[in-house]
């Protein structure tokens, strides 16, 4: 898991982390209300890699949530999946953005994506909002605040067999390109399979998690994902008590692209081990 213990932790106020994600929550709705509006008929598709899309409206979008967000945090740093990293190590908050999590089900017109905005303090989650715009389903939460769901409280579901659990995967973009990163992950999804009551691909890691932090599914894995995809996320299952962990069991970094695996915590080591 993120290591939460930091010192400077106890420092901050609720009260700030109630604004925060306030003024996340009002600009993830501005910016996903936007979305809507070109779901499935954006009108230009352009390719990062073989297979990473990005949409000129991944860029509005972005644009409207930093514009935002960093008039009325002048201080804070700016890491986003379209615009790059803005600020340095001097900023002690950071927000960090994914404005179209699941863009290829978004160009493509399949109904599953969402805006996702995290902050971090020294690269730890503190703060998350995720907003799916087709939906309309708000999930939000920070360090001192339980997880909620359109203003009720959720929390991870209390399965704790495999075989009995949902998991949910995704496959990253050089998986087309990579035939090494190919194998592996196919490796992982058969023994998943094998081991588990279900597993489905979404395509939109951030609600995935989500997922897991309202109950709807046991755990997460997937290789290769960027700060973007799982600040928000993470401490929204974090705070709805989940676990987050690297496949060893130990602390995780945003910044890592490494395993990343995220269960309502009672499979979890049972899920590390077939992986």
């Amino acid at each position: 898991m993120f290591n939460l213990i930091d010192k400077d932790m106890k420092n901050i106020k609720s009260s700030f982390l109630d604004k925060c994600m306030k003024e996340a929550e009002y600009i993830a709705k501005k910016a996903g209300k936007y979305s809507a509006k070109f779901f499935g008929r954006p009108k230009t598709i352009n390719k990062k890699g073989k297979t990473d899309l990005v949409t000129e409206v991944d860029i509005k979008c972005e644009s409207i949530i930093k514009q935002y967000l960093m008039k009325r945090f002048p201080d804070f740093g700016f890491v986003g999946e379209e615009s790059g990293k803005e600020g340095d190590k001097e900023h002690l908050f950071s927000w960090v953005v994914d404005p179209i999590d699941g863009t290829s089900n978004f160009a493509h017109g399949y109904p599953l994506y969402c805006v996702s905005i995290g902050l971090t303090y020294k690269d730890i989650p503190v703060m998350g909002v995720i907003y799916a715009p087709l939906s309309k389903d708000v999930y939000k939460a920070h360090i001192k605040s339980r997880a909620y769901k359109n203003d009720e409280v959720i929390k991870v579901s209390k399965i704790k067999k495999l075989i009995d659990s949902m998991i949910i995967t995704g496959f990253y973009y050089n998986i087309a390109t990579d035939d090494n990163f190919l194998k592996a992950r196919m490796l992982e999804f058969e023994n998943a399979s094998r081991n588990v009551q279900t597993l489905r691909r979404d395509g939109s890691a951030a609600l995935d998690i989500c997922f897991i932090a309202e109950g709807a599914s046991e755990g997460f894995f997937e290789c290769g994902l960027s700060a973007w995809d799982i600040c928000a996320g993470s401490i929204i299952l974090h705070q709805a008590g989940g676990m987050i962990t690297g496949s060893n069991l130990g602390s995780y970094s945003l910044y890592s692209k490494k395993q990343y695996i995220a269960t309502n915590g009672l499979i979890h080591k049972d899920l590390l081990k077939i992986l």
